[in-house]
């Protein structure tokens, strides 16, 4: 087995997602996965380099995956990396 492609973290982040992750993360990452599907499916959702192109009026109706886990991490009181981790492993194209 070739390991040479192998990547040791993710590629959202730059890191490894937590897998034990306290309550209120947890909570937190539950409440922005669930705003991520709404994003996506009302066609809000961009990936950082289409909200870098818009970067005016119309992004600001939209949302990215950053957004999303900063938004539940100030609600909440979560880790706002370990929520953005979880994100792009979920939705890998819009990190």
């Amino acid at each position: 087995m070739e390991l040479h492609d192998h990547k040791h973290r993710r590629n959202a982040t730059g890191r490894t997602c937590p897998l034990h992750m306290d309550e209120v993360t947890t909570h937190a990452t539950t409440i922005a996965l669930a705003r991520a599907a709404v994003a996506l499916e009302s066609g809000r959702l961009l990936s950082p380099g289409e909200a870098l192109a818009l970067a005016g009026g119309d992004a600001r109706e939209k949302e990215t995956l950053f957004s999303i886990a900063r938004d539940g991490a100030r609600e909440t009181g979560g880790v706002q990396d370990d929520i953005l981790c979880i994100l792009g492993e979920r939705y890998p194209v819009y990190a």
